[in-house]
């Protein structure tokens, strides 16, 4: 057991723990703003019509929730581009973005019956921000080393 706890710390002590909370306030912004009415407001508008309107959120729990999943997220990320130098770092959160998390949302969504617009305008956030994450954490990570 002592073993794998080591391994454990070793991995996360190469985490930069300051760039990866920035880029997670950074994301939630974003996505708070993604998500704003006025922006692609018809597109979710027709979409939510169909299924009984949209549902109201309490922005006091998504906020802060949103925080602490994308720090995961992108400590993970860190984990994944750490020392690869900005282009590497941003080429392969585009890679995740576009082939594992964008065609997951499109197949989830697919079978919810949602529209291809919404899939590119939901998909389009997690391009954004694993390209912006990846590109900042790419050049943080070299700054160390």
């Amino acid at each position: 057991m002592s073993d794998a706890w080591m391994v454990i710390q070793t991995i996360f002590s190469n985490v930069r723990w300051l760039p990866v909370f920035g880029v997670s306030v950074l994301a939630t912004l974003i996505g708070g703003l993604w998500h704003l009415p006025f922006l692609f407001r018809k597109i979710r508008g027709r979409e939510t019509e169909a299924g009984g309107g949209a549902r109201k959120i309490k922005k006091t729990v998504v906020i802060p929730l949103s925080l602490f999943l994308y720090f995961i997220v992108f400590t993970n990320l860190s984990l994944v581009v750490a020392g690869t130098g900005a282009i590497s770092a941003l080429l392969t959160s585009l890679q995740i973005s576009i082939v594992w998390l964008a065609t997951a949302l499109g197949i989830t969504y697919l079978y919810a019956g949602r529209s291809w617009r919404l899939i590119l305008v939901d998909s389009g956030l997690y391009v954004v921000l694993f390209a912006l994450g990846g590109l900042l954490l790419g050049i943080s990570s070299l700054s160390v080393r």
